[in-house]
């Protein structure tokens, strides 16, 4: 719809998951036919805010979220066209489910950056209409901002970090002085996306277990996707042709999204993840990227490397008693 592309173009906090190409992957793999869809747009008399969500049912009754599952979706909510546009957004969005939205009895809000302030607005909106509600830290992602050099990001780490990043540096160039940096093109992306798939399911533990068939295919879908918008980053740190860890991320308005990552198991003490995941942003400066966005997770190699952890909100705002559970229709 055009009112997704002019807010995407006017939102200033807009990120890879709040773009229609994500939206739509998201919801052809894991909500159609599963869920309800819905967008609702609020103008101003011109659209100011959209928010795509999905209505399904749990034990607890029948949920409202914003699009995009937690487990693959790092950053959720509204577009909004500018700052002083969020607290009418968050208005009107709670007023519309509570007096013009039927069939509902509770709102799941993940995924929203706190720095953002929109999780606030949604609390204060529900708190005047005496609804129930909890707010609460839900995770953590780790931002990384980009000086202009490569000097300039290494001075910034700080002595103690610096010198831990050199000393892994130097000791896997003497045990892989000939690895080289790869990244996926038109005519090896079919077959860098299976390479990828199979490494990560190596992983260990939960990690290992993630990808699913529908998840997998979810991959594929990127890939395939986002490759001619230029979005798309798959690189492989390999070694005469053998990869040593690999990325898949996320080119977008001047920010690199590392979205998800797996390395070779037998080769943990020379860390090849971490030289990759190095090599990345040292390339990322190179190309003048703002930011480097680790995503969420709070795994430590992302604050050795110099990122600062950003919290996220997680809401929950219950329907008034006596409504909410009857219909599953917009009135």
């Amino acid at each position: 719809m055009p009112e997704w592309r002019g807010l995407l173009e006017a939102d200033p906090n807009r990120h890879i998951f709040s773009t229609p190409e994500w939206n739509s992957l998201w919801w052809n793999r894991f909500g159609e036919g599963r869920q309800e869809g819905l967008v609702l747009v609020f103008s101003d008399p011109e659209p100011v805010g959209l928010a795509p969500l999905t209505i399904d049912r749990t034990e607890q009754g029948r949920r409202v979220r914003f699009m995009g599952g937690d487990d693959l979706t790092d950053y959720q909510g509204p577009l909004i066209a500018s700052e002083r546009h969020r607290p009418a957004v968050a208005e009107a969005f709670i007023s519309y489910l509570v007096n013009d939205f039927d069939g509902w009895d509770y709102l799941e809000a993940g995924g929203l950056p706190v720095p953002f302030h929109f999780s606030e607005w949604l609390v204060e909106a529900a708190d005047r209409l005496k609804l129930e509600f909890e707010l609460e830290l839900h995770e953590l992602t780790a931002v990384l901002m980009l000086p202009a050099n490569w000097d300039d990001y290494l001075a910034g780490l700080g002595k103690k970090k610096r010198h831990e990043l050199e000393r892994k540096t130097r000791r896997f160039e003497r045990e892989a002085p000939d690895a080289v940096l790869r990244s996926a093109n038109e005519q090896t992306l079919e077959a860098d996306i299976e390479a990828f798939i199979r490494l990560h399911k190596t992983s260990a533990g939960e990690k290992g277990e993630f990808m699913l068939p529908a998840r997998e295919a979810f991959f594929r879908d990127i890939a395939h996707t986002f490759h001619p918008l230029g979005w798309l980053a798959l690189d492989f740190l390999e070694l005469d042709g053998r990869p040593l860890a690999a990325t898949i991320s996320f080119r977008y308005d001047g920010v690199f999204y590392l979205y998800n990552s797996a390395y070779d198991l037998s080769l943990r003490q020379i860390s090849p993840g971490l030289i990759l995941v190095a090599r990345l942003i040292r390339r990322s400066i190179s190309e003048g990227s703002r930011r480097f966005d680790f995503l969420r997770g709070r795994e430590r190699y992302k604050y050795d490397l110099g990122a600062e952890a950003l919290p996220l909100h997680e809401i929950l705002i219950r329907h008034p008693a006596g409504r909410g559970s009857e219909s599953g229709r917009s009135r």
